[in-house]
């Protein structure tokens, strides 16, 4: 009995802040019996609960149950999209839980959960509004600052994504915040997230108007696992008739980075800009395109703009960053194809 119960534990390959959750809501739940039944406590008794346990994990590995129950809010799940029950295990086994609120009398802010891998950090979070507040626009953002304690160089975008909600003419609302950088090795770093002023808009224009004073600090670690993997490439290719070099390509489940060592960095970023144009609404056609082939023959292209290009004149470097939701299985790319020359990922 104690060796199915260690196989079903293993299988999903928790951290050790879910089996520490696991094991801690075990024991609550057996002196709950316990007293309930005012007999005393014995090994058969636990035995019987930890096989009852088992079964219960074994369960909540092919279950959306398993996002709320071992840590994923199924707020970071419907966002994600995940493909299957292999990728949900995979990005709950990533995430850390934050659970920290500020409050004032403008409103409260939790940040619940993140995620990320070398250049993208997800931050999941709830506001709410003082009553008589009603939080009903289309898209929501805060004036946002996020600073890395231990290193002042990190230099990111930001953006938020309004999430579903049951009940929109209320005064609460749920976030995905957006960190994107072109600095790797994020992961574990203490940092301080500073919001202020909530401001409203409609889907268009892109006018954003403040809708609620205030600000909001907390500190927390980005204790996530970096689901990324990178693969050097250092083989030439041009962009917009200008030489350079591709150094690495970097892929995870929710993003892919490239990133470009060239003399021309500025004529390149200028021809980027240039080449651009609006082709819906809020939404720019992708100067840096990529396309990815997947082992099955499928592929796909961005063409719209979504993300982050950086151009560091002081290196010559270009990184670029483009997340995906839905997010992409990431362990059937063959290639990754960019400005007409293809990169296997071996």
């Amino acid at each position: 009995m104690e060796n199915r119960f260690k196989e079903a534990f293993e299988t999903i390959k928790p951290n050790q802040e879910h089996k520490d959750k696991l094991w801690h809501d075990l024991k609550l739940k057996i002196e709950s019996e316990t007293i309930e039944k005012r007999r005393p406590l014995t090994w058969r008794n636990v035995k019987s609960a930890m096989l009852a346990a088992a079964v219960m994990i074994c369960l909540l590995t092919t279950t959306a149950f398993a996002a709320s129950y071992m840590g994923l809010d199924l707020k970071f799940l419907n966002f994600l999209n995940p493909a299957d029950s292999e990728q949900k295990l995979y990005l709950e086994n990533g995430a850390h839980a934050v659970n920290k609120q500020a409050a004032n009398e403008n409103g409260t802010l939790e940040v619940k959960q993140i995620i990320g891998d070398s250049h993208l950090i997800y931050i999941l979070m709830d506001f709410t509004a003082p009553e008589g507040i009603v939080l009903d626009a289309k898209r929501y953002r805060f004036e946002s600052y996020l600073s890395f304690d231990k290193r002042s160089s990190y230099s990111g975008s930001i953006g938020f994504d309004l999430l579903d909600d049951d009940n929109p003419i209320d005064n609460k609302i749920s976030l995905m915040m957006s960190y994107l950088t072109s600095t790797k090795d994020i992961a574990g770093s203490p940092v301080t997230l500073l919001v202020s002023n909530l401001e409203a808009a409609d889907f268009y224009p892109d006018v954003y108007k403040k809708i609620n004073s205030g600000s909001w600090k907390m500190n927390f670690n980005l204790d996530y696992k970096d689901i990324s993997t990178t693969y050097p490439i250092n083989q030439g290719i041009e962009l917009y008739n200008y030489e350079g070099s591709l150094s690495s390509i970097s892929i995870s489940p929710i993003s892919v980075t490239i990133k470009i060592e060239s003399p021309y960095t500025k004529e390149i970023s200028e021809a980027a800009n240039l080449s651009s144009r609006e082709i819906g609404l809020n939404e720019y056609e992708d100067s840096y395109p990529i396309t990815i082939h997947y082992k099955d023959g499928t592929s796909e292209t961005t063409a719209v703009f979504k993300g982050m290009t950086s151009g560091d004149l002081i290196t010559n470097t270009i990184t670029i960053v483009k997340p995906f939701t839905p997010i992409i299985n990431d362990k059937e790319i063959k290639s990754v194809e960019f400005f007409g020359t293809i990169f296997p990922m071996n």
